[in-house]
């Protein structure tokens, strides 16, 4: 008998030939393995799924926050004016806290914001996995609230906007919700812009200049607070260009804190308030006579008497002794001068001006809002005549100052923006009077401010021309009320080669408080302020003697 060899064994074992039905039963095993395989690998990519999804069975656990990419927006020089940062909401698991009564006493400790009774609530609110008690927590606040160790309370990372700069620019950069949806000003009106900025990496650069809009806001402010204001604004522009250097409401608000402001402060008095706009629109009505020429610059006319139309009397503030030429019915702001004036032209061409000149329709302002001017047709000869001197048309301040680009671009009109342009940009220019006419009328504004009404507008050195404009505040049934004025001024500098243009207003001021007496001084202050900024010398102010 030979010795057991289990190497021999396995062999022999190996060695027979196989029933017919052990590959069929052999093949069956291999798939059996290959689909186990297969339902592991789906399970685990489900699973995988899951952790990055959400199960969509499984009950909301709250509000879902969408991330929405936003832009820097910075200023010309590249100053951070809107950012978009890191911030927390604030959330609870109602079965997961203790006791409400005490989280809520302990989270009003670090928020005293927050109602009392709605936090108990809403804790105690056991329907809801989750619930959201307050938003745009900043890293410090979550700190905060985490060193109170609560349980069910818990945060969720959001974005949150930032406006570095605080109240500065806060009417025209605007703001938005806590979702970044946005609200108001230039958030809203460049909102395409800024989410396509923000995709790419890229900020949005606007045409602001923040040193002269710190100067404008800052001498707005002193205007309105010593004249009584209910309200001001006010727009700085290169009037060639139509970029917006400075762009001022006052009052004021943070940015960062729009939600505690009132509505008065919110206000966009530049782009949303509608005024009639007095005699600041005298320069066009003797434009378009002169373009017309239904005058001309050696005419000479008797103002002395009042002037009656349709049962109606115009008259003059200081009435103009002798013969005045156009220049004096400008420097001295002649109502019935310039409704004559108006008279001669007709309602029908002082329409089509008008529209020229952009007064009938909205600003081209990126803020989201632009007011639309009450605008009617004239309806009769004393319509007209009102019109001549700035009575019948309601407009914004920034439809104003771009009407007065004309006097820039040798007559044409150039739309405000507040987006910055680069140096070979091409500018849309709408013709509407000759380089002549604009010429003279820059003459005739230079006496304004040398001679006339506008006198304290006056920057030596610098070489302001302008129009002051005092409109008496209309009341609906009870009309014009004489003891309440709308003041303002706007101007073009240097009236040697003219380029930038500049409108103050300061709304619901007393009786007497023209436009000559506090919108003027407070163009003087601020041209002083910004135009080393522009690269124009002023001379200093003459001794007091």
């Amino acid at each position: 008998m030979k010795a057991f060899n289990p190497a021999a064994a396995f062999m022999r074992a190996q060695m027979p030939e196989l029933p017919a039905e052990a590959a069929p039963a052999r093949n069956r095993v291999r798939m059996l393995a290959l689909g186990v395989f297969a339902v592991l690998l789906l399970l685990a990519g489900r699973a995988v799924q899951l952790a990055f999804s959400g199960d969509p069975l499984a009950e909301p656990r709250g509000a879902v926050i969408a991330a929405i990419p936003r832009a820097d927006i910075v200023d010309r020089n590249g100053v951070l004016l809107a950012t978009t940062v890191r911030a927390f909401a604030l959330t609870a698991e109602p079965h997961r806290v203790w006791n409400a009564e005490e989280t809520a006493d302990a989270l009003r400790g670090a928020f005293r914001d927050l109602d009392r009774a709605t936090l108990v609530r809403r804790l105690n609110d056991r329907s809801r996995r989750l619930v959201y008690l307050r938003r745009s927590l900043t890293p410090e606040q979550r700190d905060e609230v985490m060193a109170l160790g609560l349980a069910g309370i818990g945060f969720q990372a959001e974005d949150r906007r930032v406006y570095p700069q605080g109240d500065l620019a806060a009417h025209t950069l605007g703001f938005t919700d806590v979702d970044l949806n946005p609200l108001s000003g230039v958030e809203r009106g460049l909102d395409a812009e800024i989410r396509e900025a923000g995709q790419a990496g890229r900020s949005v650069r606007l045409s602001l200049d923040v040193r002269m809009q710190y100067a404008l806001e800052t001498e707005l402010e002193a205007a309105a607070r010593a004249s009584g204001a209910s309200g001001a604004s006010a727009i700085l522009l290169d009037g060639r260009s139509g970029e917006v250097f400075a762009l001022a409401s006052w009052p004021t608000y943070d940015a960062n804190a729009a939600g505690a402001a009132s509505e008065h402060a919110r206000r966009d008095r530049v782009a949303g308030d509608l005024h009639e706009l007095g005699s600041t629109i005298k320069p066009f009505t003797i434009a378009m006579a002169l373009e017309e020429e239904v005058t001309n610059s050696g005419e000479l006319f008797d103002l002395t008497q009042a002037f009656e139309i349709d049962n109606s009397v115009i008259q003059d503030h200081e009435p103009i002794e002798g013969l005045a030429s156009l220049r004096d019915i400008l420097a001295h702001s002649s109502n019935i001068g310039a409704a004559r004036l108006a008279l001669r032209l007709g309602g029908a061409r002082q329409r089509a001006y008008l529209e020229r000149l952009g007064l009938t329709a909205p600003s081209s302002l990126e803020l989201g809002r632009n007011q639309a001017p009450l605008a009617p047709q004239a309806r009769g000869r004393r319509d007209v005549a009102g019109l001549g001197f700035g009575y019948g048309l309601a407009a914004t301040q920034s439809t104003l100052a771009g009407a007065y680009t004309v006097f820039t671009n040798q007559g044409a009109r150039v739309a405000p923006t507040l987006v910055a342009r680069g140096p070979d940009a091409e500018v849309e220019r709408t013709p509407v009077f000759s380089a002549e006419v604009t010429r003279q009328l820059m003459a005739y504004m230079r006496a304004t401010v040398t001679d006339g009404t506008g006198r304290a507008a006056d920057v030596p050195g610098l070489i302001v021309a302008g129009k002051t404009g005092t409109a008496e505040l209309f009341q609906g049934a009870a009309g014009y009320d004489e003891s309440r004025n709308f003041s303002s001024f706007a101007g073009v500098f240097p009236a040697n080669d003219p380029r930038y243009v500049i409108v103050v207003a300061l709304d619901d001021v007393g009786e007497g408080a023209v436009g000559g007496a506090i919108a003027a001084p407070a163009v003087a202050r601020t041209l002083r302020r910004i135009a080393p900024m522009l690269g124009l010398r002023v001379e200093p102010r003459a001794p007091a003697r």
